[in-house]
């Protein structure tokens, strides 16, 4: 059972065990056989009786025992051990008529992970209060350690503090950092509230208070976090006060007000809750009256996962009230959260995501839903929300026929737009196939699939029913062969594969079928993809193989030249070469280009040595000699705290950036960090960040610098971070 008593309430059971106990001691000892406070031991079930056999060990150099008076005293090299825990003084003595317990002289308390030093302890244990004198509490499973000249005991766990210091990093002989407090009300597993205090820095004072709360948390509980502190050209100053709220053993929830400068206040609510081992979630929801833009602003978000037996529910939620909301507060709170900042403010649609699933042996069903939120800073009606869509799939399956396998898979869903047309759809696959190994290390297998579709949609106020059905055949043949360099089991081993893939899309008229995502429209194909690999792995006696390098190449050849599916998507059955290079031209705004040969995409990366890493691909058009894309990285790191990384991308007419991302501790006390990307094309600096933290030898404190610079809306911010082990953190939520 978990122990939620302060220290005093250890402190009075010891003594409580060596009053009822030391009477026991005495007499078993022969000191005290005709001694014995009346009653003592003589009747089982007598309240006064002292457990005699209680398992408890007194040594001293002097045990005496005043019947007259009811005093038991024990003085030189005391020792009192009860189990794990321990209690030594110069002088102990208990009255029993009065409750009175004196310790003097080096008293020492100590169990597992609790211990406490003092020069003197005088409790009475029939009120329960007493004063401790010139000494220090450590509760070693949170490091907080409570020091005074006086200590007055108030009551179960709570006491005032005279002259003394509150610490996490309680470091001999002086703490890395402490509050220095000359008075202070404590409750423990609550707050310190506190007059005149002096933060301490190796006892350099560095910052007086005449006033302060500061938190004596021991277990999880609801109560007031350290509030943070930033600043930005578009919010201004920000101070955020975040309150903890521990509602169950499972679930909990924080509870921000945020006071913006030039916006305004902000509330703020996250409730997170952890069902089993693989179930959990979070989901969080502000509102703001925003002064600058005069209207009220929202955001809800969100994610959950769930996991019993063949059931799987998840859920994504990402709803702001308008496109401008992340322009305007998205922030970066941590230097490793910059990338998803900046992805928030650049989305042209935010995606609010659930299903339930429940999958078997061979099959599997899906039933889910999708909200899109339109982004774009000019909206249009490019919104298109699954309500709901149901799928069910057949995992290949191994038949009794000739060892051919069988997979397929429908889905149906109702297509809803806010402004314009709505559909419903239906669509359908079915895969058999069937592999053949001729030689060892050579596979060949055949297959023929089928896709249906059919569609009930919406046209100028009539519902309209239209659909197709479209064969596919095609063969995959693959072939890996290895070299081994080995001796005494270290060395190399070389594996070489390539595959080649025929497949055949039957030319099916579609221009009928309404246009939703990237499987309403397939085009024909008749079509060669050769792909090869090569790995080289580096193995170390009986460790695991490491690999050093490896290379793919990618080309893909269309007998009758590249047909475009004739909608705004790639084609979902096209090889990846092909995909790739469609992406660049939809996003340059080019028409998709219908030559036989696709471009040669290839991929290379090499490990060196043990740090060192270089990764390189590329997408080259041998019909214009030219790169469609391209992009190099070189990387090195040692540990968290030494890494690099430098990388240079081209993107076909749209892009082309440098950046660099590293981790520098070029001092043991100083960590610099950053993420800095530079636009060739825009001759200017894109989303970026940088700052530096300073370490402390103990890690008991850091203090930290970030700078974040973004593009869009051209903004810079500024944030502060100072941090007290096992206090919390000033400058982040």
């Amino acid at each position: 059972m978990k122990r939620r008593y302060s220290f005093f309430v250890v402190l009075v059971a010891v003594l409580l065990f060596f009053a009822l106990c030391a009477t026991a001691a005495f007499a078993e000892s022969g000191l005290l056989q005709s001694a014995l406070p009346k009653g003592a031991g003589s009747k089982p079930g007598d309240e006064s009786a002292f457990p005699l056999n209680a398992p408890v060990n007194i040594d001293a150099d002097n045990l005496f025992y005043d019947e007259e008076n009811g005093i038991a005293l024990a003085e030189g090299n005391v020792e009192v051990t009860l189990g794990t825990r321990k209690m030594r003084a110069d002088r102990i003595s208990y009255n029993f008529r009065t409750g009175e317990a004196d310790l003097t002289g080096q008293v020492r308390y100590k169990d597992a992970d609790e211990q406490f030093s003092f020069d003197r302890v005088t409790l009475n244990l029939n009120a329960e209060t007493g004063v401790l004198y010139n000494g220090s509490i450590l509760i070693g499973t949170s490091g907080y350690q409570i020091s005074g000249e006086r200590i007055e005991k108030t009551g179960e766990q709570s006491f005032l503090l005279h002259k003394g210091s509150i610490t996490t990093c309680p470091c001999d002989p002086t703490p890395d950092w402490d509050f220095g407090i000359r008075r202070a009300s404590v409750v423990i597993d609550g707050y310190a509230v506190s007059k005149d205090v002096t933060i301490r820095a190796k006892g350099i004072p560095v910052l007086w208070l005449p006033y302060a709360v500061l938190p004596v948390k021991l277990s999880r509980q609801s109560g007031f976090l350290l509030p943070s502190f930033s600043t930005s050209q578009s919010r201004g100053a920000t101070l955020s006060i975040p309150y903890y709220w521990a509602i169950n053993r499972w679930s909990d929830a924080t509870v921000t007000t945020d006071l913006m400068e030039k916006r305004g206040v902000r509330p703020e609510l996250e409730y997170r809750f952890v069902l089993n081992q693989d179930s959990e979630g979070t989901i969080s929801g502000n509102f703001i009256q925003d002064k600058k833009s005069h209207h009220d602003r929202w955001r809800i978000q969100g994610r959950n996962t769930y996991h019993s037996g063949g059931w799987t529910a998840n859920a994504q939620i990402e709803m702001p009230s308008d496109n401008q909301y992340y322009v305007d507060f998205a922030e970066t709170k941590a230097h490793d959260s910059a990338q998803r900042t900046f992805m928030l403010r650049s989305a042209r649609h935010t995606f609010s995501r659930g299903f339930v699933g429940w999958s078997g042996e061979e099959f599997s069903h899906q039933l889910g839903a999708t909200w899109v939120e339109e982004m774009e800073r000019y909206p249009a009606d490019h919104t298109l929300h699954r309500l709901p869509e149901y799928q069910a799939t057949l995992l290949p399956h191994r038949t009794s026929i000739g060892g051919i396998e069988m997979s397929g898979e429908s889905m149906a869903t109702y297509f809803f737009r806010e402004v314009g047309d709505k559909a419903g759809r239906a669509r359908g696959s079915a895969t058999l196939s069937r592999t053949f190994v001729p030689l060892p290390s050579v596979s060949l297998t055949p297959y023929v699939s089928g896709y249906a579709l059919g569609s009930h949609y919406e046209q100028y106020d009539e519902w309209n029913n239209t659909g197709r059905f479209i064969p596919v055949a095609g063969v995959k043949t693959a072939a890996e062969a290895q070299r081994s360099f080995l001796r005494n089991g270290s060395g190399f081993v070389h594996i070489v594969g390539v595959d080649v893939g025929y497949q055949h899309v039957n030319r099916v008229e579609q221009d009928n079928m309404p246009l939703h995502d990237r499987w309403s429209r397939i085009a024909s194909q008749d079509q060669v993809v050769f792909t090869i690999s090569q790995r080289l792995l580096r193995m170390k006696n009986a460790a695991s193989p490491e690999e050093a390098a490896s290379m793919t190449l990618e080309w893909a050849y269309d007998f009758d030249g590249k047909k475009s599916p004739g909608t705004p998507y790639v084609d979902p059955l096209s090889p990846f070469v092909r995909v790739l290079r469609d992406q660049i031209d939809i996003g340059h705004g080019r028409p998709v280009r219908t030559s036989k040969a696709s471009d040669i995409y290839g991929r290379v990366a090499v490990k060196p040595f043990e740090r060192w890493r270089f990764e390189g691909s590329a997408l080259f058009d041998p019909a214009d000699a030219m790169f469609s894309m391209a992009a190099i990285s070189w990387g090195w790191e040692k540990d968290a705290d030494q890494r690099l990384t430098l990388t240079y991308r081209i993107t076909r007419e749209l892009a082309e950036d440098i950046g660099t991302s590293f981790v520098w501790r070029p001092l043991r006390f100083l960590r610099l960090h950053a993420n800095i990307n530079y636009s060739l094309k825009n001759s200017g600096l894109t989303n970026s960040y940088a700052g530096f933290s300073l370490i402390p030898k103990s890690d008991c404190w850091s203090i930290g610098f970030t700078a974040v610079r973004s593009t869009y809306p051209s903004d810079t911010s500024y944030r502060l971070v100072f941090g007290l082990k096992g206090i919390g953190t000033v400058g982040e939520k």
